[in-house]
């Protein structure tokens, strides 16, 4: 595929996650939300029979995997991995989209919701804690505080997206942002 790919530029709020072990039957755990730009792929409105309806948008993080960044802080420096540009593959799609159900034109906007949701995580881990245990506060506790550290490593991969992606231009409203990108080399 040899043709230029145009994509609008937007912010949306990002649930990092990471993969657990045996213990929680190897579901994803989800270390927090940050705000990152995208490369919105699809949009899509669902009727619902009340006559209300939603949007969802597909859309593409450049950088969404913070192992990168964990190995690398190790090795005692800062890498957030490759670039993702959207691709298709053999059946036309797109295979690293996320769904997400807001866009913004701005990091402010935003970084409220990412905040919001933040806050909410932190508030559910309250649902992790036996009650009937004795030392339940102190477990509450020990669960905020990893949960801060692991917010803490969210917003430095956060920063160092929003630095890396500074050349990805937002649209605004005004004018159509479209970013011509290079298709990936095979």
């Amino acid at each position: 595929m040899n043709k230029e790919m145009n994509y609008p530029i937007q912010y949306a709020v990002m649930e990092i996650k990471k993969n657990g072990g045996f213990a929680v039957g190897y579901k994803a755990i989800t270390q927090g939300f940050i705000v990152s730009k995208c490369y919105v792929v699809e949009s899509n409105i669902t009727y619902h029979f009340d006559g209300t309806s939603s949007l969802t948008h597909k859309v593409v993080f450049p950088f969404e995997d913070i192992s990168c960044l964990e190995v690398s802080l190790v090795n005692g420096s800062l890498n957030i991995g490759e670039k993702n540009i959207p691709s298709y593959n053999a059946s036309n799609r797109h295979p690293q989209t996320q769904v997400v159900t807001s866009l913004f034109d701005s990091y402010e906007k935003a970084k409220i919701v990412a905040e919001e949701k933040n806050e909410e995580c932190k508030h559910n881990l309250i649902l992790e804690v036996v009650i009937e245990d004795s030392n339940w506060k102190e477990k509450f506790e020990i669960l905020k505080q990893q949960f801060e550290q692991r917010l803490k490593l969210c917003n430095l991969f956060e920063r160092l997206v929003l630095e890396a992606t500074e050349d990805m231009i937002i649209n605004d409203g005004q004018e159509p942002a479209v970013k011509i990108l290079k298709p990936k080399k095979k």
